[in-house]
């Protein structure tokens, strides 16, 4: 491989590797701050954070990636000059977004939120609204640094990011939550827009410093001729990328306009057998349980991701050297993979549904005093919804999955088609089953569950038709099932160790024992997925460090060394 290639590999290794860490980080912020603001002011996030992911990906999702290969583009004919041209263009596009996107929001703030059900939540949304604009032109550096083969930028912003939103964010959470609720969320919201301002300081004082080297190339640089558009050529270029990431803001804005407004038309609702009389209270504590869910679930979700990412590039090289064989053989030991993980992320979360809700968000859950809200049993119910949720997790996986093999083929628009066929089938469940009383919000989980099932299915055809791949039933479901099943019954045998009976007769779960079973199911499960023949040598190459332990595995004499 060509030095530049390798360059190239490495520094997108980078960026996937800390896009992981990114969402890692995520999970931690939302499960620490709800805990500071409550369920209560975690519906006025929820209502808030869609709209903001929605602008966010019209106008910044995708751009980064148009930018970067238009600069680098010129950058390899020498014409740094043009290359500059892209980034400039990009930057006045950028900040005219940004600029009309962060107005917008605050200016429609108050309509948005009533339309969603969730009035207190314009706050929140005002104070996220800045934050677009700092993303807008933090996308146009990311994209040109990037292009000139540079990814310590984007990759150091991204920890930034992170690192502020979340000191600052439980600051204010602290701060601001004793003036209501709706205040406790826009504390936590403004943590996102503190950490992209501070990113974007970043950006911009790294530019200045490399300002006299980017003059000097651009002095000494080749001269050529743009044959196309900038600014054309940029959206064309990002357009199947904002078209795929505007799909799940979409699904939560649909989430949030269906849950909320179809819980308030009732008057009643059954929650775990007993019937409840509907309020304005009853159904923000209900929809904030919508964010802890998710987050629970984007865990695991963080190595389907990874491994979907990492076949992208490992798809596209097989395919560059017209290796249909290759092709259909990495996409066979993909779905196999989407297997070892979504299966006993399914099993192992759905036992212990309601132990980890109680692990990561009892203070949250018990934050209000309201006896309206006792009533609601918030812990069993945010148990309940995790279950049902846990078991789209294996679509979840096999979508990532797949998503990574039809990209790396360069059919970007199937995965995108895909999950809005998905995502109709997920608004038509949750609009039947939201107004069932005795359903309710369970409702807009299995709406969660249909979607992903359906894009899943849909996403394994077309790899199959594309690539001939031959998903083998035994090896690819059964053994890792059975490891799984196995995992299982270690975890079910210990929930009675888990489960704790207070001297009121309510039922807790001990957060030691929740946490050891948790890292003693880890390795159990990959002991019976070797002893089933579950995983192999092969299996381990396509995973980062697979090939490591392969070899280790080797010299322990688990399994014979390939011929």
């Amino acid at each position: 491989m060509e030095k530049p290639q390798r360059s190239f590999v490495r520094g997108a290794a980078v960026l996937g590797s800390l896009g992981i860490v990114a969402k890692l980080f995520g999970a931690v912020y939302t499960i620490v701050t709800s805990n500071i603001i409550g369920v209560e002011a975690m519906a006025a996030y929820n209502a808030a954070f869609p709209v903001y992911t929605f602008l966010l990906a019209m106008s910044s999702a995708g751009l980064p990636v148009a930018i970067s290969k238009m600069v680098s583009e010129r950058i390899a004919l020498g014409d740094y000059r043009a290359a500059h041209a892209v980034f400039r263009t990009a930057m006045r596009a950028m900040a005219l977004i940004g600029t009309v996107t962060t107005a917008a929001m605050i200016v429609f703030s108050s309509p948005i939120s009533s339309a969603l059900g969730r009035p207190e939540a314009h706050i929140t949304m005002m104070t996220l609204a800045p934050s677009l604009l700092f993303v807008s032109i933090i996308s146009a550096y990311r994209g040109y640094f990037q292009g000139m083969q540079r990814m310590t930028p984007t990759a150091v912003s991204q920890i930034i990011e992170q690192v502020v939103k979340l000191g600052v964010g439980i600051y204010f959470s602290y701060a601001w939550r004793v003036y209501g609720p709706e205040y406790g969320a826009a504390g936590t919201i403004f943590g996102i827009t503190v950490s992209e301002a501070v990113a974007f300081l970043y950006m911009l004082i790294l530019y200045l410093k490399n300002k006299k080297e980017i003059r000097h190339n651009i002095k000494n640089g080749q001269r050529t001729r743009l044959r196309h558009g900038i600014g054309s050529r940029m959206f064309y270029l990002a357009l199947p990328i904002i078209i795929g990431s505007c799909a799940m803001p979409i699904v939560q804005l649909a989430d949030a306009g269906i849950i909320n407004n179809s819980l308030l038309a009732m008057d009643k609702i059954i929650l775990l057998g007993k019937e409840v009389a509907v309020s304005d209270k009853v159904v923000s504590h209900l929809y904030g349980l919508v964010s802890l869910i998710n987050s629970v679930i984007n865990m695991p979700a963080v190595l389907s991701l990874a491994l979907g990412m990492s076949l992208v590039p490992s798809i596209s090289a097989s395919k560059a050297r017209e290796d249909l064989e290759g092709v259909a053989n990495k996409s066979s030991v993909a779905f196999k993979l989407s297997m070892l993980i979504g299966l006993p992320s399914t099993i192992g979360l759905y036992l212990l549904s309601t132990p980890v809700i109680y692990l990561l968000y009892s203070g949250s859950l018990y934050a209000s005093s309201d006896p309206m809200v006792a009533q609601l049993n918030l812990l069993s119910e945010a148990g309940l919804l995790l279950a049902i949720n846990a078991v789209s997790m294996l679509s979840l996986t096999v979508l990532q999955t797949m998503t990574g093999i039809l990209q790396g083929l360069g059919k970007t628009y199937i995965p995108v088609i895909n999950l809005f066929i998905g995502i109709i089938v997920k608004i038509a469940v949750s609009l039947v089953t939201i107004n069932i009383p005795a359903i309710n919000i369970q409702g807009a989980f299995y709406g969660t569950l249909a979607c992903y099932s359906i894009t899943a299915l849909l996403d394994v055809i077309c790899v199959v038709s594309h690539t001939g791949a031959k998903l083998k039933v035994f090896g690819s479901i059964v053994k890792p099932l059975l490891a799984s099943a196995a995992m299982g019954a270690f975890v079910y045998l210990m929930i009675p160790y888990i489960t704790v009976h207070t001297s009121h007769g309510a039922v807790i779960y001990s957060k030691p024992w929740t946490g050891a079973v948790i890292l003693a199911a880890i390795p159990i499960y990959l002991i019976f997925a070797l002893l089933f023949g579950a995983v192999n040598g092969e299996d381990l190459s396509y995973v980062p460090g697979g090939r490591a332990l392969s070899k280790a595995m080797v010299k322990l004499r688990l399994w014979k060394a390939k011929a």
